[in-house]
């Protein structure tokens, strides 16, 4: 008998995205799951839309937010709700291949672990469908993942059992949230990684957090930050030095000067600890 897997899927005003997201799920070639959508708190139809499939699909399932709390908040919810073994998350703008489940799902029982990630297809504003280049992060990637972003929500399968031992996503992080449970889950747990594109990342809405760039920045620093100590012990001074350059730029393109140069004045304290390899580029970053 095929594993249950629970797909989780927050949403919040998605009225025009919702039922494709939905229906990728649907069309899924592996077929044991349930979906899990929870509507944090829309003031539009997206809760009807989900309703209308639910008259024709037995196991989508809605849950609603009286508020909005954040897309961790609404993920968590769905997580505590979820009756499978296996989690998978999904945006309610983007869609799943047909092969996504049944591809993760034999990657995680082939390599006998438990958390699996993928490669996906990027549709930008030109329109063109083409391979995102996520990392290909395999194995105990622990030092990797506190050296970079890496695995993207949308192709993330997880046993259970790893979201408890890790006390669920934190719901703090406004940005880069799969990079900070990416390293939460890192640090227990291999990866597998599949190097056919499992879903489609549509990255032309306006509204998408990715194009707040203050957002984006504000939550770049949050995760780096967070597990800084981390990253000074399983990586080096130059790592976390690169973490605030990459911050530096962040707030830089977002007009927040005073950030930007607050971070920069974090590389010049490190510049101590690896001179040469930063002394090269720095002149690079600091033009306020």
């Amino acid at each position: 008998m095929n594993p249950l897997v629970s797909v989780i899927i927050p949403a919040f005003n998605r009225t025009k995205t919702i039922d494709i997201a939905l229906k990728s799920v649907i069309e899924q070639d592996f077929s044991s799951w349930e979906v899990i959508v929870v509507d944090d708190g829309s003031t539009d139809n997206t809760a009807e839309v989900v309703m209308r499939l639910m008259s024709e699909e037995c196991r989508v399932h809605l849950i609603r937010h009286e508020k909005n709390k954040g897309a961790q908040a609404a993920r968590n919810t769905g997580i505590r709700n979820a009756r499978g073994e296996w989690i998978a998350f999904l945006d309610s703008d983007d869609q799943w291949l047909p092969h996504s489940l049944e591809a993760r799902l034999e990657a995680c029982q082939n390599g006998r672990v438990k958390v699996v990630h993928s490669e996906c297809y990027v549709i930008r504003e030109d329109r063109d469908m083409k391979p995102f280049g996520v990392p290909p992060m395999a194995g105990w990637i622990y030092r990797d993942v506190l050296s970079s972003p890496g695995p993207m929500f949308q192709s993330l399968l997880v046993a259970r059992e790893t979201l408890n031992r890790i006390g669920y996503l934190d719901e703090r992080i406004v940005a880069y949230q799969e990079w900070d449970t990416a390293i939460r889950l890192a640090k227990h747990y291999p990866f597998a990684f599949v190097t056919e594109p499992t879903f489609i990342y549509d990255c032309r809405d306006v509204h998408t957090i990715s194009k707040d760039r203050l957002r984006d920045a504000l939550g770049y620093e949050q995760v780096f930050c967070k597990h800084i100590l981390a990253i000074l012990r399983y990586t080096n001074p130059y790592v976390l030095a690169q973490h605030y350059w990459a911050a530096a730029s962040r707030y830089r393109a977002a007009g927040n000067k005073s950030a930007a140069r607050r971070c920069t004045m974090m590389v010049l304290l490190l510049l101590p600890f690896c001179p040469i390899a930063i002394g090269r580029q720095f002149r690079r970053f600091v033009r306020f």
